[in-house]
């Protein structure tokens, strides 16, 4: 997740890591899954919670057993790479991920969601099977390429192989 320089913009003193639900991440798989620890303790492997879902208040659900995850995303056989960034202006996250369809250096899917709270609820913002390039296997908003109310950003990412950049705007 991505807060900001230093995370100087997080909500809290924890450290929020998304990852694909798969052994390795060279595969596609049905979801994602959200972890986080204090911001001084990265190193500690105890010190690691995970999100298990929702309670019936809206309020997040966090374990210790990595055993007992659950997704804070799902989307069958199409959750692959991907990075979380707030945005301050809008007072959401917004998540970019790469859909898997063949090399995505040269061609496939690409998706940005958005949601009120780390763990959701997400909605789909925009997404197609084939982008008009190869959508790369990193992209992002970077918070300090967002403007201050949070409707002009910059979506960086590795399309066709390359350093690419795209201007975009929220009209929401």
């Amino acid at each position: 997740m991505n807060f900001g320089r230093n995370y100087e913009g997080a909500r809290d003193d924890f450290v929020y890591i998304y990852s694909p639900d798969t052994a390795t991440t060279y595969e596609a798989s049905d979801g994602f899954v959200l972890g986080r620890v204090p911001k001084g303790h990265l190193a500690n492997r105890d010190a690691y919670e995970f999100f298990m879902g929702v309670s019936g208040e809206g309020q997040p659900l966090w374990t210790m057993d990595i055993q007992k995850r659950g997704p804070v995303f799902l989307n069958p056989g199409q959750c692959y790479r991907s990075n979380v960034s707030y945005d301050a202006g809008l007072k959401r996250y917004l998540w970019c991920q790469t859909l898997p369809g063949g090399d995505p250096r040269f061609e496939g899917g690409f998706a940005i969601y958005d949601a009120p709270e780390p763990w959701g609820p997400w909605t789909e913002t925009f997404s197609t099977s084939r982008w008009d390039i190869g959508p790369g296997e990193s992209s992002s908003f970077p918070t300090k390429w967002t403007s201050p109310d949070g409707k002009k950003l910059w979506l960086v990412f590795s399309g066709d192989d390359s350093f690419s950049v795209r201007a975009a705007t929220i009209d929401w």
